[in-house]
């Protein structure tokens, strides 16, 4: 048993101890000291949901919601593919070969060359 194990359980059972102690002789006190502690931590609580919900990105981000509900709702929801297969046997990867177009290998980027003034350069001025 190492030192802070012994110290975290003497501390523990000190505390137990003054909790069975405090509740056996003045039972009305334990629990107005649970009730202050209850609002004080309901206080607490309520002035960080009162700060958390005043952060400049909230509204941002609740506007871009009503923006998604107002898209859905003129645009309808558009059915996934995996809702219209049907819910029968799958088949498996090995039987649909992936096709890739012969295009795009052949084809390659699309890069154009910008031309640049590699060959001058600038007169340093050294103070």
């Amino acid at each position: 048993m190492n030192v802070r194990m012994a110290v975290f359980y003497s501390v523990i059972a000190l505390a137990s101890f003054g909790l069975i102690y405090t509740l056996v002789t003045d039972p009305a006190s334990l629990l107005r000291r649970i009730a202050i502690y209850a609002a004080i931590i309901g206080v607490i609580y309520l002035l960080y949901r009162l700060w958390s919900s005043r952060k400049p990105g909230r509204q941002d981000q609740q506007a871009f919601k009503k923006a998604v509900r107002q898209s859905k709702k003129r645009y309808g929801n558009p059915v996934s593919a995996s809702k219209l297969k049907s819910p029968g046997k799958q088949p498996s990867k090995k039987a649909i070969p992936l096709k890739r177009s012969s295009v795009s290998r052949i084809d390659g980027p699309k890069l154009t060359v910008i031309e640049g003034k590699k060959g001058k350069k600038k007169k340093k001025i050294s103070l």
